[in-house]
């Protein structure tokens, strides 16, 4: 049986790390990204020249519909989801003093919305002993006067 996982966010950082290392476990990997779709490609190419199995599928998890979208494209590709790993996210930075009220929606949005529906479908479709995990990093800026 082929395991297969999925991973936001897959176009970069820790989701492109962990995307490469679930692959060189044996994984077929779903290489999800939102915006980065070169990165995205990238991410499977290396998988691939390795030996591995890799699609990359685009999704602004914070729609439902593209969430379901992406675990449908998952499940034709590779069959049953082993593993869902949502690390998937945005930092948008600028000066809080500017209130920028829709900047602040979508970051609210992907990290929050985004991971309550990656959640919901990961738990429709995760096969018994299968694992999801949900993770969230970013960067603090700090510019204070000393």
């Amino acid at each position: 049986m082929t395991r297969t996982a999925i991973i936001t966010g897959a176009s970069g950082g820790i989701g492109q790390g962990l995307a490469k290392r679930l692959a060189k476990d044996g994984f077929a990997v779903v290489a999800h990204y939102a915006g980065k779709p070169a990165k995205a490609e990238a991410t499977v190419k290396r998988i691939e020249a390795a030996g591995g199995k890799a699609i990359a599928v685009r999704a602004d998890i914070s729609k439902a519909a593209e969430v379901a979208q992406l675990f449908d494209k998952a499940k034709a590709a590779f069959g049953k989801i082993t593993v869902v790993v949502n690390g998937a996210g945005i930092m948008l930075l600028a000066p809080i003093q500017k209130g920028d009220i829709d900047n602040f929606d979508k970051v609210i949005a992907t990290k929050l919305r985004g991971s309550y529906l990656v959640m919901s479908e990961a738990a429709n479709h995760v096969v018994d002993g299968g694992r999801i995990i949900v993770f969230s990093s970013s960067v603090l800026g700090k510019s204070f006067p000393s």
